[in-house]
């Protein structure tokens, strides 16, 4: 062996991150867990994946199969994970089937922050869309009421931050009036910008940012879940609020207008990966 490959094995490679990613987990449809741990992963983040609901495929397909897991199981399974002492850069939360499983997601980020001050805390509050729930209304309010106000970053739908604040958010402006009553930093989807629709990210420590694109006519399901994950990814590996929106963004923009054009009713993120490292960004702009 030479010289130069001995050296190679003695040093010592950067440690991955790590996201604890609690959300559900959907066989055949590229949704919930399923499409955000998959981003996740294939940007370089280790992934450990705590399943609320193991279902079949995604229920608009119809009866999906499969149920809620019992919040013992999940607390078993975290207890497991908490044994091997890994370290855990972030905590994402997505799909919560019940109060009982928000009340365990929120004792995992407590008990992470405690051992990892630094801890990233992305809360994706999954809860409905287009004027309704997906989940019971206590589940909603548990995810308001008890997961929010432990998050850094917040991924609510343009519905969703609506429901959560009381109010009815339908344009840009009105988006950043509702998001400034969220007690953390968010990044809103679904926000109509004219003809165009697009995504904002609010902070309280820089500029608000913005992102757009034309509208497509429909899109498959498990697109902000995608978007949620690839974010955080890019937030992992080191990079700024403005380049890590840019750069999700492009690559969900990318791989949406592929399923589009395919008439793909699922998120062809196997297919379509690539764009997930290489697609190009969106421009991001400030906005007031």
């Amino acid at each position: 062996m030479s010289n130069i490959a001995q050296d190679l094995l003695k040093t010592p490679r950067a440690r991955p991150r790590t996201t604890l990613l609690m959300s559900s987990f959907v066989s055949a449809s590229r949704v919930g867990a399923t499409a955000s741990g998959f981003c996740l992963r294939r940007l370089g983040v280790e992934t450990l994946i705590l399943p609320t609901v193991l279902l079949g495929r995604h229920p608009g397909w119809g009866p999906p199969g499969g149920g809620p897991v019992e919040t013992g199981t999940l607390r078993a399974m975290w207890e497991g994970i908490n044994a091997q002492a890994i370290h855990i850069d972030a905590v994402m939360t997505g799909y919560m089937a019940s109060p009982a499983q928000t009340a365990l997601a929120a004792d995992i980020i407590r008990s992470v922050k405690a051992k990892s001050p630094k801890a990233l805390i992305l809360v994706d509050p999954v809860m409905g869309d287009h004027g309704r729930l997906y989940i019971s209304e206590p589940t909603a309010l548990a995810i308001k009421d008890t997961l929010l106000p432990l998050a850094d970053i917040c991924t609510p739908n343009l519905w969703e931050l609506g429901y959560i604040t009381d109010s009815a958010p339908h344009c840009a402006s009105s988006a950043l009036a509702a998001a400034a009553k969220l007690p953390c930093n968010s990044l809103i989807t679904s926000v109509p910008f004219g003809g165009n629709i697009g995504a904002i990210y609010k902070s309280a420590s820089s500029p608000t940012l913005a992102v757009s694109h034309a509208k497509f006519e429909a899109v498959p399901n498990g697109g902000g879940d995608a978007l949620a994950g690839t974010f955080l990814a890019h937030r992992l590996q080191g990079r700024s609020p403005r380049e890590s929106l840019s750069r999700a963004l492009g690559s969900i923009f990318d791989i949406i207008s592929h399923a589009v054009k395919t008439d793909a009713g699922e998120m062809p993120l196997i297919r379509e990966q690539d764009a997930l490292v290489n697609a190009a960004p969106l421009t991001v702009r400030e906005i007031t």
